[in-house]
Order: C-alpha cells, then structure tokens, then sequence
C-alpha cells in the first residue's frame, strides 16, 4: 500500500496491539508439569489438581492485581514522621489496603499453614511450594513475611516438643506457634526475622543490640506475660516491619542468643487508658527507599525496653535462626524461580499475540520466530533446570521433617533413585544444598527474568500498571533483592567452603558422592545419556578431590566457581533424571542442551537432536502450542 493510501493514526485510531492474556500456569507452565511429576505420587497429584488450579485461576484475576497495584502505589509510610501532633514518639506504621488484602489471601489459602497440616506427609512441603510458586507472581512481596512466619513456626515448633522447655515460655511459644499457622487473618500472626545491624548483614559477630534478664509485669500479649528478658539495640534492615512479632539476635553475657519478641503489648482498656496495644519498645526510624520490593515495609528500628523470651540456650544464637535461615533460603529460591515462572508466561503470551516483519513484505507471530523461539527455549530451559534444583530442595526438606523416612511401596519411580539412603545423608546434603541452591538459582533467575523482558520489547521495560497482569519490569525490580537478602552470593560461597572444608566436609562429599552415584546407576533399562552419566562422574570425581586436597585458603578465591560447579552437577544429575523418568524430545533436548552448555558432557556424549522451530516451540509452549487453555501443558 502506498503512502498516500494510508490513513494517518491517532491517538485513538490506527494499529493498537492486541493485550497479552496469561494462562492458568498450572496448566500452562511446561517445567512445573514435569516436577509435579518427578516429586509427586500420582495420588497426591490428583488430590491437588483441584485446588491448585482454582488458586492458578484466582491469583490471575483483576481483583488481585488491583491489590498489588494498590500495595505498589500506596506505599508504607510513617504516620507523623513517627510524632504525634505534641511530639511524642507513636512510630505508627501504615501500610495499603491492598496490602493488607493480600496478606490476608495468602493466610487463607494456607501459604505457611500448608506445611504444617502435614496432609501429604513428605509431599507436604512441594505441595506447599507449588502453591508458592504460582502465588509469587501476583503477591506484591507479601511472601517476604510468610517466609519468615514459616520460619519462626518451624523453630518454636521444636522447642514446643522439648521436654527442657519451661512452663510460662511453652504457654508464650504454643499460642504463637498456633497463630503462625493459622489459615484465620483474624488470628493469624506473621514474624520478623532481625538480624542485620549497622556493623554488617550476614557477618553478626559484631551485634550491638543488648538482652538483659530483667523480670517484669511490664505488659502482655493475648494474655500472656511479654518476657523477662530485656532487649535494647538497633536493627538497621528489618523487613516484614508491620509483623506481629519477631526473632531477632541480641547478646547476653553468655554470647550471641536469639529472642522471640512481641511487637505489641497490650494495655488495660481502661478511661486513663484507652489506648488497647501499643509498642513492645520498638519504634521505627525510617523506612528504608529500595530499588524494588517498594510494597514491602522494610525499616531502622530501634528497640528500647522490648520485652522477650530467649529461644533455646544463651550463647546458641546461630544455631537457633539458623533454622529460620534453612526455611527463608528455600522461600527465596522458589520466589526467584516463581518470578520467572511469571516471566516466561507473560513472554510466551506477548509471542502468541506480537507479528513481527519476516522480510520481503511477509509478517509472522512472535511465536512462529525461529530466532525469537530459540532464544525463548534457552530461557525455558534454563528455568526448568533452577525448577527441578529449587524442588529437589523442597522435597527434602519434606523429608526430613517427617518422623521416619518413607518407603516407596509405588512402582519403581525416579523418588526412588532421587532419595539419600538415610536420614544421615539428608541432613548432610541439606547442610550443603541450602547454600547453594539458594546462591545460584537467585543469581541465575534474575539474568533469565530480564531476558523475559526483553523479550517484550520497550513495554517489557515499562511499569505497566495500568495493565498490572504483565507488569513485568515490577517483578524483575523484586526478583533482584533475592540475590542479596539472606546472603549474598559471596557469602553464600564462603559458607559453602566453609562447610565442605570443615569438620563435617569429608561426611558432606561422601553424602553428595553416594546420592549421584544412586542417581545415575539406576536407570530403568538402556539410557542415551549413559555416556554423559560417565562425564558427569569424572567431573564430580575431579571436584571431589579437589576440595578434599586443597586447602581452606587455597580455595576461598574460587569459592563462587565451585558453588556454581556443584549447583551444575546437581542439576544436570536431576535433568538425566527427570528425562529418563518421562522421556520425550524435547525434554531430552532441554537436557543434552544443559550439559553441553555447563560443560558436564563431551561432545561424543551429546546427541544431535533435529531441533528447530518445532522443538523449540514445544521446549517452551510444550502440548499448549494451540491447544484450549485448560489443557496440560509438557515437555
């Protein structure tokens, strides 16, 4: 068409792009298919299939996205600068009602209380992290305090079963625990988690906050005496800010200790006092400006007179939050995973909608790219290998938690080859596994997450809050703390060295030595990846003996590379795995791909598939190309 036959545009006439429409991902996300297959019984997987699904649904809906609209818009804030009108300290918090909505979702559709029903019993924990990771997307960060209310119940659940535990802190610990897990928001509490200080983030050797034993009738909550411990400090990057109550470290004259504190105390309802709670001596200094996570109320809180009970023994501080740190560290890899889980789904639905020029005059769906289709299928690929690592995590955690370790009475399964031979080795491989799997799959989500929104062009980049359902520059500006709070990748690194070249190294590598070997030997009949199955040993072998040889010092300037080195291992032993368990090409390709491109293969050892568009396509959209959108979507 020439231009003089063209009409002109406006603002109102003219091409308008046709809205992307996300899919229900239970459906629709090809990696979370496969791992509902690889770590679930069929049992259980027809038993949530309902559930899971409706949520899928419900958390696409507009009246969620109003929410995180309103959460992201209307952001935390001070009342009064902290003042009232006569200049008294209030430190009153005031957060968005979309916020506080969603916050109230979530604890309905048990996102923390999940994991303590215990319904599925080693399954309990994928089923809740399934759920977790298709919340993550429409959630505005209101998973930051469930994390932290998931980890506090994991650690007073404990003490709870402790027969050391004294009456007046087992009435304290026991209503607590019972409103961490509670699916009723008007019960419900969430938790803090309070350790970094102005002397550093992971490195707490040098906290200054103070706990003193100082009994007093100073107070209640629910009816309950505040504590006998005083505690007085500052914490300099306090998340969750608007939580019920906390753990947090202080030191006492034994050591490093760790606290539960509530954030309120309640007063007599009385006419000289009408005021029914007011601050357990906490109060808010300002609220911190961060480049994402802006709905979240992250704050300086200085704690003056806050009453408290000490969690275990003086002087065990690390060994307490650590088990809030294991539960946090798995949350912050299912949300990165979960945020490119949502990534890839508003790129593969922008592809389905977006023609682009094919040259010579001709146009085609974004979809229909052989270029555009190879570079999505990298990105699919990729997120499959972090999916299947985050869960293989999840699942043992599951595990472990559980009072024996399950048989499998099912046909043989790929459960069966991927489960350590005893609660031993699990506990070993978790010790190291957390770390790492932590590390490397928040590192390498974020780069894939901004490879989604490339994919979309300039409106990729734009804070489309006006069509929040593909928002995804406000996802990627959240997904980008994961590689930083609760340990940065450096950090991460040295305490996997740490652990691997310290007293328990040799029992960690033995651990990590039998399980790929367990892996790897038990295919089911004549596998294509034999060969690659005798790479990846020699590799491990290779890093094994090399970390046993080595030196502390020696190998702390790599520690990153190895991180990454046994995160690749992990991952490329569960893709064999999860292949030979359901085998079809395109999951093979993901696969031979993922060993060829970490280096985990010879090239004698990779088979050259008959890839192009098709394969590709089927690597990202897997059975959904065009199928109606209630359809199973596999690899």
């Amino acid at each position: 068409m020439s231009s003089t036959q063209r009409k002109p545009s406006t603002a109102n006439d003219g091409f308008f792009q046709t809205a992307p429409s996300i899919r229900n991902q239970f459906y629709d996300d090809v990696s979370f298919q496969r791992v509902m297959d690889l770590f679930l019984p069929k049992s259980v997987i027809e038993s949530i299939t309902p559930e899971l699904a409706n949520f899928g649904d419900e958390i696409l809906s507009k009246r969620i996205f109003d929410w995180v609209t309103d959460a992201e818009r209307n952001v935390p804030y001070v009342r009064g600068g902290g003042r009232d009108a006569f200049g008294r300290r209030t430190s009153e918090l005031v957060v968005s009602e979309g916020w506080r909505k969603l916050q109230n979702f979530g604890i309905e559709n048990g996102i923390v209380a999940i994991g303590y029903e215990q319904k599925y019993s080693e399954s309990t924990r994928v089923v809740q992290m399934l759920k977790n990771h298709l919340w993550t997307g429409s959630n505005a960060n209101v998973a930051c305090p469930s994390a932290m209310t998931d980890g506090a119940a994991k650690l007073l659940k404990t003490h709870l079963f402790s027969t050391q535990l004294e009456p007046a802190s087992r009435r304290v610990f026991q209503d607590a625990y019972d409103r961490l897990i509670s699916r009723d928001p008007q019960k419900a509490w969430t938790s803090g988690q309070w350790m970094t200080e102005r002397g550093g983030g992971s490195d707490v050797s040098g906290t200054e906050t103070i706990a003193t034993w100082a009994p007093s009738n100073d107070g209640f909550v629910s009816n309950l005496p505040l504590g006998p411990w005083r505690i007085d400090g500052f914490k300099w990057f306090s998340s969750a800010t608007d939580s019920s109550m906390t753990v947090l470290l202080a030191q006492t004259p034994k050591g490093l200790s760790t606290f539960f504190a509530p954030i309120y105390r309640t007063l007599p309802n009385t006419s000289a006092s009408p005021i029914e709670k007011e601050s357990n001596g906490i109060f808010i200094q300002r609220l911190k400006n961060k480049f994402g996570t802006k709905s979240l109320p992250t704050a300086e809180l200085e704690l003056s007179n806050t009453r408290g009970y000490l969690i275990g023994k003086e002087g065990q501080g690390i060994q307490e939050i650590s088990a809030i740190l294991n539960i946090t560290r798995i949350y912050s890899a299912i949300s990165a995973v979960g945020y490119l889980g949502r990534g890839l789904a508003i790129a593969k639905s922008f592809a389905r909608v977006r023609e682009v020029g094919a040259g010579k005059g001709k146009r085609l769906m974004l979809k229909d790219s052989p270029l555009h289709m190879n570079t999505m299928a990298k990105i699919a690929g990729q997120y499959h290998s972090l999916n299947v690592f985050t869960f293989f995590g999840t699942w043992l955690l599951g595990i472990s938690e559980q009072d024996q370790i399950p048989a499998h009475s099912e046909p043989p399964s790929s459960r069966a080859r991927l489960q350590p031979d005893g609660p031993a080795d699990i506990q070993l491989l978790l010790r190291v596994l957390f770390p790492v799997l932590k590390a490397s799959v928040c590192k390498r989500s974020i780069h894939a997450l901004q490879e989604c929104m490339e994919a979309l062009g300039g409106v990729g980049y734009l804070d489309n809050t006006e069509n929040e359902s593909i928002n995804i520059a406000r996802i990627y500006r959240d997904c980008c703390v994961l590689s930083i709070w609760e340990g940065t990748t450096d950090v991460l690194a040295s305490d996997t060295l740490r652990v691997l070249s310290g007293r328990i190294g040799n029992d960690v590598l033995n651990a990590l030595d039998r399980w790929i070997s367990k892996a790897l030997g038990n295919s089911f009949g004549p596998s294509p990846f034999a060969s690659a199955k005798r790479d990846i040993t020699t590799i491990w072998e290779t890093l094994r003996d090399r970390l046993q040889k080595e030196s502390h010092e020696k190998l702390l300037p790599s520690a990153r590379d190895i991180l990454f080195q046994i995160s690749d291992i992990i991952m490329g032993v569960l893709l064999i795995v999860d292949s030979e368990n359901d085998p079809n090409p395109a999951a093979m390709e993901v696969c031979f791909r993922f060993l060829g491109e970490h280096g985990l293969a010879s090239s004698g050892a990779l088979r050259n598939l008959e890839g192009g568009l098709k394969l590709n396509q089927q690597i990202v959209y897997g059975d959904c190309m065009e199928k109606p959108f209630a359809s199973q979507s596999k690899l």
